[in-house]
């Protein structure tokens, strides 16, 4: 069943237009809440299947602003079909979702990822959104278990226009559910990536101060997504020119609160530079795909799956966490 069901919304300061939550599959069904005292997730930015190891683009110093062709979105698609199916989860969510447009050469990736998780309940939130079938991708999230809430809340914007002409409504999904008869809130981003480093600044302090509201209202919190910041320093092996690490930027590990930790896998690489196609071992790779918990969270195991960047310029990671037994912190 496929619904279009907008929700709610704040408004974006430049067109004026409420960013909106809106359904793409609904099971026939009410989803049941989680039954292990568990949670496992996926995230995985899926770079509009535009940009896989064949891609450059050119806001990263590249020449492209649409994919090689459409036979690459193509192969990105169903490479990204297989492993999304392979990855069980309980809520997948994906950054750079994106329906029929410019930079897919007209293909739904957002009907793609849908197909490949039947079952799920599944809604998308546009950061880009300039009317289809020109441009709309955004946040995606496809859920398993029931959800007793969700929303959206704006971030800090950027005012640097991306690859020169795309603006971004940067957000964040707030998703409310209850495992094991306590509530959660996991919180799903994706920041800035080009600015100086103040507005990821900006944006980091905001989705801090509502991952610590939710944690003071008595929620387990998950934050994560592309930070757009690196979780530690790297040292994968590179011999690409070092000016295509341009945009990185540390994460402000000072400004975490006590208690709280970052997740995230050391052994793997998330994301690679897109100055240029991907060659393993002459890009450069690093870490900026993790999550931050609150206290009383327990990430029994966080993976990244080595896809070789094969279809997307960022890995899969799986978490799967569940909250510390009272009174052994």
């Amino acid at each position: 069943m496929v619904l279009i069901a907008l929700l709610g919304g704040c408004q974006h300061l430049d067109d004026r237009k409420p960013l909106v939550l809106e359904t793409v599959q609904a099971p026939a069904v009410t989803l049941p809440p989680p039954q292990t005292t568990q949670l496992t997730l996926v995230q995985w930015n899926l770079g509009y299947a535009g940009l896989g190891q064949d891609a450059d683009f050119k806001a990263d110093g590249g020449k492209r602003i649409l994919p090689p062709s459409k036979h690459s979105v193509d192969r990105n698609l169903t490479g990204i079909a297989e492993q999304v199916k392979a990855l069980e989860a309980d809520i997948y969510l994906f950054q750079e979702l994106a329906r029929p447009g410019l930079l897919t050469y007209g293909r739904d990736v957002v009907a793609k990822v849908a197909t490949a998780l039947p079952g799920t309940s599944m809604m998308m939130s546009a950061d880009i959104d300039h009317g289809v079938p020109r441009l709309k991708h955004g946040l995606g999230v496809a859920t398993r278990v029931g959800l007793v809430g969700q929303s959206l809340v704006r971030l800090p914007d950027d005012p640097k226009r991306l690859a020169g002409f795309v603006t971004r409504r940067y957000h964040v999904q707030m998703l409310d559910l209850r495992l094991a008869d306590e509530p959660w809130t996991v919180i799903h981003l994706h920041l800035s990536a080009f600015d100086s480093g103040q507005v990821r600044e900006a944006q980091f302090r905001a989705v801090l101060d509502l991952a610590q509201a939710a944690y003071a209202r008595g929620h387990h919190v998950v934050v994560l997504g592309d930070w757009n910041l690196r979780f530690a320093p790297t040292h994968f092996p590179y011999t690409a020119d070092p000016a295509a690490q341009f945009w990185i930027r540390d994460m402000p590990q000072a400004r975490i609160p006590q208690g709280w930790h970052l997740v995230f896998d050391p052994r793997t690489p998330s994301v690679r530079t897109n100055e240029q196609p991907y060659v393993a071992g002459r890009n450069y790779t690093t870490i900026v795909d993790g999550a931050l918990v609150s206290p009383g969270v327990e990430a029994l195991s966080v993976t990244t799956s080595d896809t070789g960047f094969a279809f997307t310029d960022h890995q899969p990671v799986r978490y799967v966490l569940r909250a510390r037994p009272k009174g052994s912190d």
